[in-house]
C-alpha cells in the first residue's frame, strides 16, 4: 500500500488466537505480522465461542461413538448466526476499514457487515471432505450445512484469496465464486529467523545424505513411505540418513539410521532454535504427503535450499517447481520409487547444488511473508479503492 495512505484498522476474524504461534501451524501469526507491517493495525475479534460449547461438544464425541457420523456443534448455522451477532457488536464498538477473515467460513457466513470481507482459505469444504476424515465421515445433514456456509462465504466475501491454484480452482468450480475475485497468493514460511542466503547456498553433500521427515501426522503424511525409501537407500549402499521431526512412528518404524525428534513447539525460543537447525543440517525434505491442502513446511524447506521429494497432491504443486525445486511423483509412488529418484538426483554434485540454487530463489520471490504481505496490501488498496467508487 502507497506510504501516503493511512495506516487502516483491520479486524481479524479467525477460528484461533492469531498471535499464537500453535493456530494454522503459524500461518495465522505470521499474516497478521505481515499484515501489520504493510497494511495497517490489526485486531482479533474473539474468541468466539457458543453457549455450552463444551458440554455441546461432549454430546457430539458421544453421538459419533454411537453412529460413526461425526458432528461439530460450532459448526452450525446457528452457530454461525450467533457468531455473526457477537462480530457484530464487537465492530459496533470501534471503526474499521476491513475484515480479514482467514478459515473462518463459519464465523462469517451470515455477517452482513457494510465493512468489506477478504475470506482467506486453503482449501474448500469440498476438498476438505476428500482430504480429511474428521469431513468426510460427518452426516448428510452437517455435510449439507457446511456446504452451505461455504457457498454464503464465497459469495458474501469482497475478496477470495487461496494459496494454491489447486484451491483457488475449486471455489470457482465447485461453488461459483466469481473469478474477478479470486486471487492466489502462496504463503511464506514460517520461519523467524530464516537463514541468510550464502548460509542456504552453496550447499554439497560431503558425507550422509540427511534426509528429513517434517510432519504431525504419520499416516497420512506418507511416514511409511519415507521409512520405505531410507530401507531401499540403504540396501542400495547409499549413505543415508532420516530425521523423523514432529511425531514418533508406530513401534515397528525403527532403524539405526533413523532420528527421532518429537514435536517442537514454536512459542519456545529453544525449540523453534532446534528446529531450525534440524533444517540447516538436513540436505533434503522427504515428505510423500497422500494428502495436502498446502504445505507450509515446503517453503520452510525452501527458504534452507532444500529441494523436496514429495507427491503431487493438493496445492503443493503451487510451491514446488517439478524438477526444478524438487521432483513430485505420482499418487501410487512407493518409498523405492522416492529411493531410486534420490540416487539420480541428490547424489550429482551438479544437480544437487541446481535444486539448492532454484530452492532458494523460488522462497525469496514468492514463498516469504514480504512477499504475500506485499501482494496483500496491493490487494487491499484496490478493493477498498473500487469500493469507494460504488
Amino acid at each position: 500500500m502507497p506510504q501516503s495512505d493511512p495506516p487502516l484498522r483491520i479486524a481479524v476474524v479467525s477460528p484461533g488466537d492469531p498471535f499464537d504461534r500453535r493456530t494454522w501451524s503459524g500461518s495465522t501469526f505470521f499474516m497478521v505480522k505481515a499484515l501489520e507491517k504493510y497494511a495497517g493495525s490489526v485486531t482479533w475479534i474473539g474468541p468466539l465461542t457458543i453457549p455450552g460449547q463444551a458440554w455441546k461438544k461432549g454430546v457430539a464425541t458421544l453421538y459419533h461413538r454411537l453412529t460413526g457420523h461425526r458432528h461439530y456443534p460450532e459448526r452450525t448455522i446457528k452457530a454461525s448466526r450467533h457468531f455473526a451477532r457477537c462480530i457484530q457488536k464487537r465492530l459496533n464498538q470501534e471503526a474499521y476499514d476491513l475484515i480479514f477473515a482467514p478459515a473462518a467460513s463459519v464465523e462469517v457466513a451470515h455477517m452482513k457487515s457494510h465493512i468489506p470481507i477478504i475470506y482467506l482459505s486453503d482449501a474448500t469444504f469440498a476438498l476438505m471432505q476428500e482430504i480429511y476424515p474428521i469431513f468426510s465421515s460427518m452426516g448428510k445433514k452437517a455435510t449439507q450445512t457446511e456446504h452451505e456456509m461455504e457457498d454464503a462465504v464465497l459469495h458474501r466475501a469482497s475478496l477470495l484469496v487461496y494459496p494454491s491454484h489447486w484451491a483457488a480452482r475449486s471455489a470457482m468450480s465447485t461453488y461459483g465464486a466469481p473469478e474477478k475475485r479470486v486471487r492466489v497468493l502462496p504463503f511464506g514460511a514460517n520461519l523467524d529467523n530464516p537463514p541468510l542466503r550464502h548460509t542456504a547456498l552453496g550447499r554439497c553433500i560431503d558425507g550422509p545424505v540427511e534426509m528429513l521427515f517434517l510432519a504431525k501426522e504419520w499416516e497420512r503424511k506418507g511416514g511409511e513411505i519415507a521409512f520405505e525409501t531410507l530401507v531401499a537407500l540403504t540396501k542400495a549402499g547409499v549413505d543415508a540418513r532420516l530425521t523423523i521431526c514432529g511425531t514418533v512412528p508406530p513401534a515397528p518404524f525403527r532403524h539405526p539410521k533413523m532420528t527421532v525428534v518429537p514435536y517442537l513447539n514454536k512459542n519456545r525460543s529453544d525449540e523453534r532454535q532446534r528446529f531450525e537447525e534440524i533444517l540447516h543440517r538436513s540436505h533434503l525434505l522427504l515428505l510423500p504427503t497422500r494428502a495436502e491442502c498446502y504445505g507450509v513446511v515446503f517453503c520452510e524447506a525452501a527458504a534452507y535450499g532444500l529441494p523436496v521429494f514429495a507427491k503431487d497432491v493438493g496445492g503443493i504443486a503451487t510451491i514446488v517447481e517439478n524438477g526444478a525445486t524438487g521432483h513430485l511423483l505420482a499418487i501410487d509412488a512407493t518409498g523405492a520409487d522416492f529411493a531410486h529418484l534420490i540416487q539420480e538426483t541428490i547424489l550429482d554434485p551438479n544437480t544437487y547444488l541446481r535444486l539448492n540454487t532454484e530452492s532458494r530463489r523460488r522462497y525469496e520471490e514468492r514463498l516469504n511473508w514480504d512477499a504475500w504481505g506485499q501482494s496483500m496490501a496491493g490487494e487491499i488498496h484496490e478493493l477498498l479503492k473500487s469500493t469507494d467508487k460504488k
